[in-house]
């Protein structure tokens, strides 16, 4: 961060990706009228880029990030619910199966995590 302004983050650099991309897609169409389209997106993408870089508004950038990172990531719980109460019992992933005791009514179940 310089001058107190965001720079290139995650999100910054994803809308510059996919700029290039609708641009060359933009190129590869013969119709010049549908090549429009990707190229008012492009240019969109662009713009939201450099308003991120420059955008003095840290913290709301960072939020955005944040979120935007958070679609890429796994949830490291899988979810089960309970035969016989139906709450939902977390229990962590790739353990194999596993015996899964219910906090509420104390049902015990096998599923594969």
């Amino acid at each position: 961060m310089k001058n107190g302004r965001n720079g290139l983050d995650s999100l910054g650099f994803f809308s510059i990706i996919m700029a290039v991309v609708l641009f060359v897609l933009a190129s590869v169409i013969d119709n010049r009228y549908y090549a429009l389209i990707p190229i008012a997106a492009a240019t969109a993408f662009l713009c939201y880029a450099v308003f991120r870089i420059l955008s003095l508004n840290t913290a709301r950038r960072r939020y955005e990030a944040d979120r935007f990172s958070s679609l890429f990531k796994r949830d490291p719980y899988k979810r089960f619910k309970c035969p016989k109460c139906k709450t939902l019992c977390r229990v962590p992933r790739g353990k194999g199966k596993i015996k899964i005791h219910c906090p509420k009514c104390g049902e015990e179940f096998i599923k594969r995590s």
